[in-house]
């Protein structure tokens, strides 16, 4: 809503001009008909139909403030989406137009402001409830004819709630006076008042700008303390003022007195323990220390690696015995001849019954219904030449019934075939493979007709299924070298069908991500010039390509179920941090996924993986480099009820199962990467599902 000089505001208010205008709204000067005297009108503009109620209790309140460097709140009133403050006029300049204008102040003149400041803020935090201004900055503090300072504009001001996040009705910020946890839905306190009454104070002593304090937690800049901007201003200021800077609220001062006690009072002792021996640079704690990979720790909750080639001691006359005893219980267990070398090459994992054939079969996962009935007779005529050898002679004779018509098993997770990359056809190759994975009649999963997918050169990687699992993205070297890696699509439905090539372009295009409804595909790509991976998004078919990434490396994107929202990982100064993006803006701008802590609860993050009901993430917390511990955390508070699924520290790769019920994932904890399955609340412990000698990667489940 745009107000005209001379329009006159519910009968009262005469507009003169404009005084001022942001992002949120615009400020007026007008003239009070009922009063006659001039005041101060504020719009805000574009806010939530649902915080009318919330801006008449806050205004409410503000109208009851009465404190000598702050405004008072004559009126307030709502008119269609349009929320208004009138406020009393304070003529003069802004401190910013004087900082422009003058450059910097005298630290004694910005400390006699700061005990004002200080006092008018803390006023606002002792009300009942309290209230934060949120937008302290020198644009926002007028100086009077008296040399003082008063705190305009509550436009974003907000009371706090316990149990709420910032409102959207209330939310705002000013780069580079703002504090990390205003950006996006943070939750804000009296500690954001204080970062930006530091940011202020900075300002004024240096005559620059602060540092964008989003810029600083993604490592894009430093900020310089106040000495090294200007060196007039005192180093005990300058620390000061760092530490009231510092990107996490709790690395602030526990209070905005003990705040401004450390700034002006010198000669209070008790200032010397707030006053830090040393600042701290980064909102993130120092990268760990990453070991050489090795096995899992001794006490994890998974179980120990099986030997995977076991020995068998066999001699003398016993070998004879051992042979025929194996093909009789091999025989009564319905197992086809092929499998006997099975028996001498490889360890069984603890209560996986896993069916392995050498060679794709079509055949289905069956279970017998019954068991042939055997018979088997021997008769043995020694010959004895001397008291140290014999010779035997053993006669089997064996009756088998018919074999009954099988049942097919049901397969787990309510999809089709699993997907994955091994290079189990030649010992080199890594091409896309399919497996079956069903559950025995005991309920125990098992895997069965395995079938190799693609056959060209190139190592093959991260495959996606289509929604409809109709077609499969996957990851290889592109027909030019130069240009790196591109996304491959195949169409399974098509016998002999060949793979289409939808990014030859330069850079590794990595990280193919289906959108729900199979339209769009988000992917990374790094391209650029300096490598730095970006998220893009294209048409199912390669075309419509458009970069949403900008400014920061971004990767890793997995959509919502319901398309609404794509997360993704941004490196940050060697951290791994949960980002995402709304379909509100057409994806074009990025917030923290975890709103309660700007680097996230959930620590180190690699490959993202939303559950197709819509109710959790999965993850890898990275202990290695791409690897670590699965975890899953509930996607609708973001950061909440975050749960750990494996404990070795060697998993990667997460996929959920179509219904939501199970996690694959692949992982070198037995010693190579195989793919493994388990539940998905993680009651039970993961079960090896290949259990081949070589490489088994990068599981994705056909819907």
């Amino acid at each position: 809503m745009e107000l005209n000089p001379a329009s006159i505001l519910r009968d009262r208010y005469r507009i003169t001009r404009l005084l001022g205008q942001g992002g949120m709204g615009a400020v007026y000067l007008a003239y009070d008909l009922a009063l006659e005297h001039e005041v101060a009108v504020k719009i805000n503009h574009g806010n939530n139909p649902d915080s009318a109620a919330q801006f008449i209790n806050e205004a409410r309140l503000l109208a009851g403030l009465r404190h000598p460097n702050l405004p008072r709140v004559i009126d307030y009133f709502l008119e269609g989406s349009s929320q208004f403050l009138v406020m009393d006029y304070i003529p003069g300049d802004d401190l910013k137009s004087l900082v422009e204008q003058r450059g910097a102040f005298a630290p004694e003149q910005v400390l006699q402001w700061a005990e004002q400041l200080g006092a008018a803020l803390s006023y606002l935090h002792r009300q009942n409830p309290p209230v934060f201004h949120r937008d302290v900055k020198p644009a926002n503090l007028k100086l009077t004819a008296e040399n003082e300072i008063i705190l305009v504009d509550f436009g974003i001001a907000k009371v706090a709630d316990a149990t709420q996040a910032t409102a959207a009705g209330a939310s705002g910020f000013s780069p580079g006076y703002a504090p990390p946890e205003q950006y996006g839905t943070g939750r804000t306190g009296p500690y954001s008042d204080q970062y930006a009454m530091a940011a202020t104070l900075y300002n004024l002593l240096t005559g620059r700008r602060p540092e964008d304090a989003l810029q600083r937690v993604l490592g894009q800049v430093a900020q310089p303390s106040a000495h090294a901007a200007n060196p007039g201003v005192p180093s005990r200021i300058s620390l000061v003022l760092d530490r009231a800077l510092a990107l996490r609220p709790e690395d602030r001062f526990a209070s905005l007195e003990d705040f401004v006690r450390a700034l002006t009072d010198f000669n209070d002792q008790s200032t010397q323990r707030i006053i830090p021996q040393t600042v701290p640079q980064s909102y993130f704690p120092p990268p760990p220390v990453i070991p050489p990979p090795g096995p899992p720790p001794a006490g994890s909750s998974d179980r120990q690696p099986p030997r995977r080639y076991p020995r068998l001691r066999l001699a003398g006359p016993g070998v004879l015995v051992v042979l025929v005893a194996a093909a009789v219980f091999l025989f009564s267990q319905g197992r086809p001849a092929a499998l006997i070398p099975a028996v001498f090459t490889r360890a069984t994992p603890t209560r996986v019954p896993v069916l392995v054939s050498p060679t794709p079969s079509p055949e289905p996962v069956i279970a017998p219904t019954n068991t042939p009935a055997l018979t088997a007779t021997a008769t043995s005529t020694p010959t004895i030449v001397d008291t140290a050898t014999f010779t035997a002679t053993v006669t089997l004779t064996f009756t088998a019934t018919p074999q009954p018509t099988p049942t097919a098993l049901p397969l787990v997770g309510g999809g089709r075939a699993l997907a994955f990359v091994s290079d189990r056809a030649d010992g080199q190759t890594l091409q896309i493979w399919t497996v079956k994975v069903s559950l025995t009649e005991q309920g125990l999963p098992q895997a069965g007709d395995f079938s190799q997918l693609t056959f060209d050169p190139g190592d093959k990687q991260q495959p996606a299924w289509s929604p409809d699992g109709s077609r499969l993205l996957y990851v290889a070297p592109g027909e030019v070298a130069a240009n790196g890696l591109d996304i491959f699509m195949l169409d399974v439905t098509q016998p002999g069908a060949k793979p289409v090539n939808l990014t030859a372009r330069a850079g590794d295009d990595t990280d193919p991500a289906w959108s729900p409804d199979g339209q769009q595909i988000a992917f990374t790509n790094n391209g650029r010039g300096d490598r730095v991976r970006m998220v893009d998004v294209m048409d199912a078919d390669g075309s419509g390509l458009h970069r949403l990434s900008v400014d920061l490396e971004e990767f890793n994107p997995a959509w919502s179920p319901d398309g609404q929202w794509l997360v993704y990982v941004v490196l940050a100064r060697d951290n791994n941090i949960l980002y995402r993006r709304g379909q509100a803006d057409q994806f074009a701008s990025g917030e923290f996924f975890d709103y309660k802590a700007i680097s996230g609860r959930t620590g180190q993050v690699a490959s993202p993986a939303w559950s197709p009901d819509g109710s959790r993430i999965a993850y890898i917390q990275l202990v290695f480099p791409g690897e670590g511990r699965l975890m899953s955390m509930d996607a609708a508070t973001r950061g909440d009820k975050i749960v750990e699924l494996t404990g070795s520290g060697l998993d990667r790769q997460p996929a959920w199962s179509p219904d939501s019920q199970w996690l694959v994932f692949a992982s070198r904890r037995d010693g190579n990467f195989e793919i493994y399955l388990m539940r998905a609340t993680g009651q039970d412990s993961p079960q090896n599902l290949t259990l081949s000698p070589g490489r088994d990667l990068w599981p994705a489940w056909q819907p």
